[in-house]
C-alpha cells in the first residue's frame, strides 16, 4: 500500500474500503494498519472524502437491511416449499395405502416411466404424551443463569444457596428421546412416553 498523499481521488479511498470490507480475508493486518493510518489522513484532508466515507457506510447499513429481509423472505419462501412437499406426499401417501398391500404385506409401488414412489417404513420414533410423568432420569433441561451466580454454585452449594439458586433459574425441560427409545426397546415402561411404530415416508428414486 501507498502512502496517502493530497493527490489521492474519492475513488481511492472507496477502493480501500472496499479492499477492507468485501475482502478483508486479503489484507494482512500488516496491510490493515498501514490502511488505518492512509484513511485517518484522507479523512482529516477534505470535507468530500469524509462524505464518501459516510456514504459508504449508510450503503453497508442499506445492504444489511436488505440481506435481513431477504433471508426473511427466503425463509418464508422456504417454509411454504416445506408445507406444499409434505401436503403433496402426504396424497401420495394415501394412494399408495389405499392400493392396499402385496401378498408379503408391503404396501404397493406407484411406478412411472422414470420414476418410482413407494413407502418406506420409517425407524420406530418416541412420542411423549405428558413431559410431567418422564422421569427426570430422561429429561433433559436448557438452564440460564447469572454468570456469576453460576460460578457461586460452583464453589458452594448448601440448601440455603439452593433456594437462591432455584429462584434465579429460567429452564425448559425437553424429554432426552434418544435414551428414552434404548429403555423401551429394552423393556423398560418410561411413564408420560410411547414407542411410535409403523410410520412410512414417501420416497421416490
Amino acid at each position: 500500500m501507498s502512502t496517502v498523499t493530497t493527490a489521492w481521488t474519492l475513488y481511492d479511498v472507496e477502493d480501500y474500503l472496499v479492499a477492507l470490507t468485501e475482502s478483508a480475508e486479503t489484507v494482512t493486518p500488516e496491510q490493515e494498519s498501514e490502511f488505518l493510518e492512509d484513511l485517518k489522513a484522507a479523512l482529516t484532508s477534505a470535507a468530500e472524502k469524509r462524505d464518501r466515507v459516510a456514504h459508504h457506510l449508510a450503503h453497508l447499513e442499506e445492504q444489511q437491511a436488505f440481506a435481513a429481509k431477504e433471508i426473511l423472505r427466503l425463509q418464508k419462501f422456504k417454509k411454504e416449499r416445506e408445507a406444499a412437499q409434505a401436503r403433496l406426499e402426504g396424497y401420495v401417501s394415501y394412494c399408495i395405502e389405499s392400493q392396499g398391500k402385496d401378498r408379503a404385506g408391503k404396501y404397493k409401488k406407484l411406478e412411472g416411466n422414470t420414476t418410482v414412489m413407494f413407502l418406506r417404513a420409517c425407524p420406530a420414533s418416541v412420542e411423549v404424551t405428558d413431559i410431567d410423568s418422564v422421569p427426570l432420569d430422561y429429561q433433559t433441561a436448557t438452564v440460564t443463569m447469572p454468570a456469576s451466580l453460576l460460578n457461586d454454585v460452583l464453589h458452594a452449594l448448601d440448601e440455603d444457596f439452593r433456594e437462591k439458586v432455584l429462584g434465579e433459574i429460567r429452564s425448559t425441560l425437553s424429554a432426552d428421546k434418544r435414551a428414552i427409545k434404548a429403555a423401551i426397546e429394552a423393556g423398560i415402561e418410561i411413564p408420560g412416553a410411547e414407542l411410535v411404530t409403523g410410520k412410512t415416508t414417501l420416497a421416490r428414486k
